[in-house]
C-alpha cells in the first residue's frame, strides 16, 4: 500500500519528489527518535517539473537536545553529508518544535503555506494531523498574528530604501577600487581617494571619466553624511550604467601596462 502510494506521489510530483523521498529515507532510520516529520514543499511540490531548488523541511524535536550541543552538530554534519550523498539541489530547512508551534500559535504565513502545500515524507502522526486542521479552517490567524504581519510592512519598505543606499556605496568602492589598481599600474603609490581625480587627469583619463568618478565619490559622500537618505531605482541603473562605463575604462588602462 505504501508503495503504491509512493508511485502515485511520483507521478503527481516527478523526479523532485523522488529525490527528497529518498533523502527522508536516509535521515529518518538515523534520528527517529527525535525527528518528527520530514516535509517536501515549495514549488517542487506544487508541480511535476523540475526545477531549481528541491526544499525539504525537517521538524525537530528538540525538547530532549535543548543544550546538547555536540549532538546538534552531528545532525547538522550528517544532514550536510546525506545532501551531498543524494543531491546538491536539495534545499533543507531544519526547524525545531517549539519554534514551529510558536510560528504555528502566531499564525505565520510560511508556516501556514508549508502546511497547506507541505507533502510530507516521514510524519510521526504529527504533521498531517495539522493539515487536515487547517485545510477544515480550524487553524486561523490570531489578532497578533494580523498585526505582525502588519507592522513589518513599514520595516521592509525600509530595509529596502537601505539596500538600495548600500547599492550605491558597492558602486562607489567599484569604482575606487578600479581607480586604485590602474594608478598602481602606472606607477602611483595607492592614492588617498580625495586624490583620484588629479591623478586620473594625470595619466590621460577624460574628464568626462574623471567626472564619474567624482560625481559617485560626491553621491557617497554624501550617503555618508545622511544628506541623502533616498534614491530611487531609476537613479541607481543611472550610476551603474555609468560605473560599468568607467570600470571598463579602468580595465582597458590597466590592461595595458600588465
Amino acid at each position: 500500500m505504501a508503495k503504491k502510494k509512493n508511485d502515485e506521489l511520483n507521478q503527481m510530483y516527478g523526479e523532485d519528489y523522488e529525490v527528497a523521498l529518498k533523502f527522508a529515507n536516509k535521515v529518518f532510520p538515523e534520528f527517529s527518535t527525535v525527528v518528527k516529520s520530514i516535509i517536501f514543499f515549495g514549488s517542487s511540490s506544487r508541480k511535476k517539473k523540475s526545477s531549481g531548488d528541491i526544499d525539504v523541511l525537517i521538524i525537530f524535536n528538540d525538547s530532549n537536545v535543548i543544550s546538547d550541543t555536540d549532538f546538534k552538530m552531528y545532525f547538522n554534519k550528517k544532514i550536510n553529508e546525506f545532501v551531498v550523498q543524494i543531491s546538491t539541489r536539495l534545499h533543507v530547512n531544519i526547524v525545531t518544535l517549539t519554534v514551529f508551534f510558536q510560528n504555528l500559535i502566531n499564525g505565520e504565513p510560511v508556516v501556514m503555506n508549508v502546511l497547506r502545500d507541505g507533502i510530507p515524507l516521514i510524519d510521526t502522526g504529527f504533521f498531517s494531523p495539522l493539515k487536515v486542521l487547517l485545510l477544515k479552517g480550524n487553524i486561523k490567524p490570531s489578532p497578533e498574528a494580523i498585526l505582525n504581519s502588519a507592522a513589518r510592512v513599514d520595516a521592509h519598505l525600509l530595509k529596502s530604501k537601505i539596500n538600495l543606499l548600500s547599492s550605491v556605496q558597492e558602486l562607489y568602492l567599484s569604482i575606487l577600487d578600479a581607480s586604485q589598481a590602474t594608478l598602481m599600474a602606472h606607477n602611483i603609490v595607492a592614492p588617498s581617494p580625495r586624490n583620484i581625480p588629479e591623478l586620473l587627469k594625470s595619466i590621460k583619463v577624460k574628464s568626462e571619466h574623471v567626472k564619474i568618478f567624482e560625481e559617485i565619490q560626491t553621491l557617497f559622500k554624501k550617503i555618508e553624511h545622511r544628506e541623502v537618505v533616498n534614491i530611487t531605482g531609476k537613479k541607481y541603473d543611472e550610476f551603474l550604467s555609468k560605473a560599468t562605463k568607467f570600470n571598463k575604462l579602468m580595465e582597458t588602462k590597466l590592461k595595458q601596462k600588465l
